[in-house]
């Protein structure tokens, strides 16, 4: 059933005014602005494996619960209303927010098919890959071992080993991943639980999970998007995830080649190309970064020239590649440890690597200073299009609470912004199937990227439609390129 004319949604409501609030259920919203006690759910049908079917609910209970839902929804939407009109609330709410629930709704109903003959045969392969690794680390610890035994591992590292001890819990010393990708500086056994534990999580998480959660009557998988939960305005999935599928892996790439169009049908993969950097150029105003952005510059080159001191021409993958972790590395707000520790160098040439980077590019660092004081003066930051984000540990008396508020208002701008620009792309492309009465289908979004799928007849026509969308969604200063490519699967055409 299509729902129109749809007029307010509280839960939205309460996501825009707050969202770093960890709950934006009607019952939560109705707790928190009226002091109401919605009944939830399980109460009416009960609980886990025994939860009944509305239809086998006495009526009493479910109208009881119907209707006080559907009048704090109707009390709610009074009362909050008002404020929906302020500031920058009303267009976030009204054009982006509100329709987007709707397409959202539609990309679940349509879904995405998988090959599941395909993980199959994966996750034969992963298995074999994971008894290689086993013997490997059982070589290099010299002696058996449960390789998923965090225990054993630490005994291993920490007293066979004596490597030294990085991190410590209440009651052991961490084996995390953050503390084996330094001690693989020292040691090659580290490196090889890491793999252990990407192909294992790879075979659990996707291959061998995935097959379940195809719905029996459609053939394909419906995930759910979660438009309440991220507080920078992204959106996420679930049951199942489909968005922190590993791209860097050979295995994981090929993950996605499961996930095909309908039968005679091809994929359309649509890829904002540094759309995080970009918004960071039109936001700072810095002239090289806008330059280099309008030129249609390599900016990731660019800031190789800045760290190495080499020219355009001699700057190699390797190159590229460190000087790319340094610019997002930038935008996430990230301290010189980390990104010494991402990089595998000293923290001495990380923090170079930083300082080399704001030399190049001196009106970033304006503005990413700017940002922090008026987040100190406000309470709060803003994306380009108006979306909140409130901090209240900026002006913490303690370090470590002030310095995360501090990396999260640097943020928010930039990787708001970006997700605003999605979320517009959105609204604005599924509005154009719709009115063009097109059979093609939006079925995935994966932060910067979404997929199609679409009959031979209509490729040309979608492809035009999305890329003008996308790239005009909201208005920078430097282009917004896409990339698009078509494929028999999301693999092929990613």
């Amino acid at each position: 059933m299509t729902l129109r004319g749809v007029q307010f949604d509280p839960s939205l409501a309460s996501y825009l005014l707050d969202p770093a609030r960890h709950a934006h259920r009607l019952e939560d919203v109705a707790r928190q602005e009226l002091d109401g006690q919605l009944s939830e759910e399980e109460a009416v049908r009960g609980k886990g494996k025994k939860a009944l079917n509305w239809d086998e609910v006495e009526i009493d209970p479910v109208a009881r619960y119907a209707n006080e839902r559907a009048d704090y929804t109707f009390r709610l939407s009074e009362l909050l209303t008002p404020r929906m009109h302020e500031g920058e609330f009303e267009r976030l709410f009204y054009e982006i927010e509100l329709p987007l629930a709707g397409v959202l709704a539609t990309m679940e109903l349509n879904g995405i098919r998988v090959d599941t003959d395909l993980l199959e045969e994966l996750s034969k392969e992963a298995e074999a890959e994971l008894e290689t690794l086993e013997a490997r680390c059982t070589e290099l610890a010299g002696h058996d071992f449960n390789v998923s035994s965090p225990r054993q591992l630490e005994t291993i590292l920490f007293d066979e080993l004596e490597l030294p001890v990085i991190k410590k819990t209440k009651t052991a010393r961490s084996t995390d991943h953050g503390v084996l990708e330094e001690l693989s500086l020292l040691h090659p056994l580290p490196q090889a639980i890491l793999e252990h534990r990407s192909v294992s999580k790879l075979k659990s998480t996707y291959l061998d999970a995935l097959p379940r959660e195809v719905n029996p009557d459609t053939g394909r998988i419906h995930t759910r998007y979660n438009q309440l939960v991220a507080a920078t305005g992204r959106l996420s999935s679930s049951d199942p995830n489909l968005q922190n599928i590993p791209i860097r892996t050979e295995m994981g790439r090929r993950v996605r080649e499961a996930f095909v169009p309908a039968e005679g049908w091809s994929m359309l993969a649509a890829d904002y190309s540094q759309i995080e950097l970009r918004v960071l150029a039109h936001l700072s105003r810095d002239p090289a970064l806008v330059e280099a952005f309008s030129r249609g510059d390599d900016v990731h080159v660019q800031t190789a020239c800045a760290l190495f001191g080499v020219q355009p021409d001699e700057v190699t993958k390797h190159m590229r590649g460190q000087a790319k972790t340094v610019n997002f590395a930038v935008i996430y707000g990230q301290t010189q440890f980390a990104l010494a520790r991402n990089l595998k160098i000293e923290r001495s040439e990380a923090k170079r690597y930083i300082d080399a980077f704001f030399d190049q590019y001196a009106g970033v660092k304006s503005f990413l200073d700017d940002i922090v004081e008026q987040a100190r003066a406000n309470g709060f930051v803003t994306t380009l299009l108006g979306r909140r984000r409130t901090l209240p540990d900026i002006r913490s008396k303690n370090h470590n609470l002030r310095a995360g508020a501090e990396r999260i208002a640097r943020n928010t701008p930039i990787q708001g912004t970006a997700a605003d620009i999605m979320k517009v792309a959105m609204v604005l492309i599924q509005r154009d199937l719709e009115r063009q009465r097109f059979q093609s289908r939006m079925v995935l979004t994966v932060h910067d990227e979404l997929v199609f799928e679409a009959p031979p007849d209509e490729q040309e026509a979608l492809e035009e439609v999305v890329l003008d969308r996308m790239q005009h969604a909201v208005p920078l200063s430097v282009p917004l390129p896409v990339e698009a490519a078509w494929g028999p699967n999301w693999g092929d055409a990613h």
